[in-house]
């Protein structure tokens, strides 16, 4: 289903623990620059080993203490750098080892969190607003739990976990129509659904076979309204078949594929007009489904003497004034551009 656990953790500590070193300057090397107090005007950021220094604009300077062993930003640059606390100015999150160091240099403070004595990161994209108050939460990932440091609340939780497991990074959505976003989870043969809101954890088998969260930049969409409803949807790509999970109503819905395929790229979106996006698949034998999660139907497009079996995707565009898109291809073979109309299922030469 996923790659192992050790492996994937490694793999974020690299992003978290990567030091790239910036500008060398009589005050250190420089880390970025952010409004840390508040004032809407940026303070600058200095590394000095095993302190940093914040410089105002004035050229008055403050030092943080941090670590006398090895340390590093979160994600290992300046994007971690966020509201933690729903007061004015960012706060510092540092990786100092088994603990979490946040600064709050709008209050010349800082407070520990210990996370770990083994390994831990920062999930990507796990720095956000996870409980619909001021200020975000950091999701941790460590090798036998989840955990959300709030900093508002100057909190730790702790969500035990166990076997292999991978949060789907792109997916922290907001799945419920509730503020904050819900945390997506494929463990083992089960999909888990982490609501740090309401400290509740859901678990609904899939497979135990091969099996997937979409969870792509290449398509943004991935986790998004499928059905016209508050609270976005998971896709989850299994052998031959497509779900589509609601964690508002804890259902599964399977759109039979009988085929090997993969979603077009940047390919859920609004091809109807209608509200909730639809899923654009292609076939392996060149031909293309849509699926309408709203309606619960799967839409057959056949290419022969058209597009063909070989084809390439152009883009995306509105090419009839009608709400909804239509979808540009290229047939390889003969170098002729066709149009896709997903409302009537029509396919027209250019």
């Amino acid at each position: 289903m996923t790659h192992p656990f050790r492996t994937a953790l490694a793999a974020l500590a690299l992003i978290a623990c990567a030091w790239l070193p910036g500008t060398a300057s009589a005050q250190g090397v420089l880390m970025g620059s952010a409004d840390l107090d508040g004032d809407n005007v940026a303070e600058t950021v200095y590394n000095n080993g095993s302190y940093i220094t914040v410089r105002n604009t004035s050229g008055s300077s403050y030092n943080y203490q941090i670590s006398t062993g090895s340390w590093a930003l979160l994600y290992g640059n300046f994007t971690s750098v966020q509201d933690l606390d729903g007061t004015p100015g960012a706060e510092i999150p540092i990786n100092i080892g088994g603990a979490l160091k946040v600064i709050n240099h709008n209050s010349r403070s800082s407070y520990n969190y210990q996370i770990s004595t083994g390994s831990w990161a920062a999930s990507p994209g796990g720095i956000t607003d996870l409980n619909g108050i001021a200020g975000n939460e950091i999701l941790i990932v460590a090798y036998d739990s989840l955990k959300v440091v709030d900093h508002r609340a100057r909190s730790t939780s702790s969500q035990p976990m166990s076997g292999t497991y991978a949060v789907a990074v792109y997916g922290i959505r907001d799945l419920d129509g509730q503020p904050g976003a819900e945390v997506p989870i494929a463990n083992g043969s089960a999909l888990r659904v982490y609501n740090y809101r309401t400290r509740s954890m859901s678990s609904t088998p899939v497979s135990s076979g091969s099996w997937a969260i979409c969870n792509d930049p290449g398509i943004p969409n991935c986790v998004s309204d499928l059905n016209g409803t508050a609270g976005a949807e998971l896709i989850l790509i299994l052998p031959n078949y497509i779900s589509v999970y609601s964690y508002v109503t804890g259902s599964m819905s399977n759109y039979i594929i009988n085929a090997q395929y993969a979603i077009l790229s940047d390919g859920v979106r609004q091809f109807d007009g209608t509200t909730g996006n639809e899923i654009a698949v292609a076939r392996s034998d060149g031909n293309i489904n849509i699926i309408y999660p709203r309606t619960g139907t799967v839409q057959y497009i056949n290419g022969s003497n058209t597009f063909g079996s070989w084809w390439s995707l152009l883009n995306y565009a509105n090419l009839d004034g009608v709400a909804g898109d239509e979808i540009r291809v290229r047939n390889n073979g003969t170098a002729r551009n066709y149009r896709i109309y997903p409302r009537s299922g029509s396919v027209v030469a250019e």
